[in-house]
């Protein structure tokens, strides 16, 4: 989908469209972290970038949905975050941050993407990207369709260079307790999980 799409689904929601705290994984692994900078990729109605917030970290939540951001800037802690209107292919950071993060960002170039992303990783610091498996299709588990879009390990490997160490790369199996979902959903769904440092 496009801005606009975004735009649309954001403004029908009532106060969100999906969770209210980042997935259970991605909670893991920020808590054992120093807090410091970080870059919420995609944040959309800001649940990521406002938990960080919450527990030390200087945030910048970016996203191309105006109405997202108009979300989660209303949020409690909202004003504790800085909210960026701009596009992943286009936008980067003044400088590298500790942390990048990105949650659920499904692009026809994901790969690059995520290469692009992992350049925003000051050296020492951590990315951490989680993502609809290809495999979450054949499971019935909620999200998007086409298998063009969504991760795989492989794919994330293959992503990074040897300036990062692969901590984790692999297969989770979210439930909607995990996730939290508004309404929930009785699938398991598949994710991949990603958790590199980078050392170079």
């Amino acid at each position: 989908m496009d801005a606009a799409q975004w735009d649309e689904r954001y403004r029908a929601s009532a106060g969100g469209v999906w969770a209210t705290q980042p997935p259970a994984a991605v909670r893991e692994i920020a808590a054992t972290l120093p807090p410091g900078t970080a870059i919420d990729v995609a944040t959309g109605d800001g649940r990521t970038a406002l938990w960080l917030a919450g527990r030390g970290w200087s945030c910048t939540g970016v996203d191309f949905s105006g109405a997202g951001l108009a979300l989660a800037a209303a949020r409690p802690g909202g004003d504790a975050v800085t909210w960026t209107r701009a596009d992943v292919h286009e936008w980067e950071p003044a400088t590298p941050v500790d942390l990048v993060v990105s949650c659920y960002l499904h692009l026809p170039d994901s790969a690059a993407a995520v290469a692009r992303i992992a350049e925003w990783v000051a050296p020492g610091g951590s990315l951490v990207v989680i993502g609809h498996d290809v495999d979450n299709i054949a499971a019935g588990g909620h999200g998007p369709t086409d298998p063009a879009i969504l991760y795989t390990p492989k794919l994330l490997r293959s992503a990074l260079d040897e300036r990062f160490r692969i901590e984790r790369c692999e297969r989770i199996t979210r439930t909607s307790a995990d996730a939290e979902l508004r309404g929930g959903h009785a699938s398991a769904a598949i994710d991949t999980l990603l958790h590199a440092v980078r050392v170079g």
